[in-house]
């Protein structure tokens, strides 16, 4: 086991290794994670990761738990560990961390609920390789379709919500030193740096949807689904990514939907509406705040 209580800063030059883009046959990639707790899911992420094609090199953990035996079970799988400092957690900082430690050319950032088929990220690398992109991401496939498809993601289809996500995304390491994720983007951080690379290297990332992804977030679904966390996801795509979505229109439509769901005796998503659109109106006026983690 590898314990990293210091990470010295290393100058863009050292990690960019000479290309603006990245030719490779394999992808040579170290994989972040964020963790605070020990739990079968985590232990299944690792193991899905080391049975990839082409597994990371190195597979680090930022360290959130501020717990002894927790950081020990960590250690037993034979990972890097990076450890969180004792302040707030905020996931950007985690993100930061981990690739800072990372010596690899590519940093897979994936969740700790995050499972990948074994040949996913070999294959996503390398379709979009193929289309002369150099970051790849996975999403689970919309409106139950089955199978697998990829796509382009730039700034012609880029909404504010389909950006590279740090769920699962295979990214080249000196984009993320160069310009790390914004601590002050409470939520949507991954959408937010999605905004930049898309404006700043007018070009896009490679997205799989697809059925061997699964999510397995047990904070994350319809029966656990928390009213704080949307309103903060919304608000921050709103304020940091699409600035569309606070203007008087879009507000206007919230307060309907809150109306309608009044009618239709539905109280919690009524107050859910109104407390957007109230929200939305005072980030015209104001920087919003909130904690990263909500759950």
């Amino acid at each position: 086991m590898v314990f990293i209580s210091r990470i010295a800063s290393r100058k863009t030059k050292d990690v960019i290794k000479g290309n603006l883009s990245l030719i490779m046959d394999a992808p040579q990639y170290g994989a972040v994670i964020r963790a605070y707790q020990y739990t079968d899911i985590l232990e299944e992420v690792v193991k899905t990761l080391r049975a990839q094609t082409v597994p990371p090199k190195e597979i680090i953990f930022v360290d959130s738990s501020r717990n002894a035996e927790t950081t020990a079970k960590f250690a037993a799988l034979g990972v890097t560990i990076v450890p969180y400092s004792d302040e707030e957690f905020n996931y950007s900082r985690a993100i930061n961390l981990g690739v800072a430690a990372n010596p690899e050319p590519l940093t897979l950032i994936i969740s700790s609920h995050v499972l990948l088929g074994a040949g996913l990220v070999e294959r996503g690398w390398r379709d979009a390789q193929a289309h002369g992109l150099e970051i790849v991401f996975w999403s689970q496939p919309t409106s139950g379709k089955l199978g697998e498809s990829g796509y382009i993601v730039d700034l012609k289809n880029f909404d504010g919500t389909n950006g590279i996500g740090n769920s699962a995304s295979l990214i080249p390491t000196s984009r993320i030193v160069e310009r790390p994720f914004r601590e002050e983007v409470f939520s949507a951080e991954d959408q937010e740096w999605s905004k930049y690379y898309y404006k700043t290297f007018r070009r896009g990332s490679w997205c799989v949807e697809t059925n061997e992804m699964q999510y397995l977030n047990p904070n994350h679904g319809k029966s656990v689904w928390s009213w704080e966390k949307l309103l903060n996801e919304e608000l921050s795509i709103g304020y940091f990514v699409n600035r569309r979505l606070i203007m008087p229109d879009r507000i206007a439509i919230r307060v309907l939907r809150g109306v309608l769901a009044t009618v239709r005796r539905r109280p919690e998503r009524a107050r859910m509406h109104f407390c957007i659109a109230t929200a939305f109106f005072m980030a015209n006026f104001r920087r919003p705040k909130a904690k990263s983690r909500y759950f």
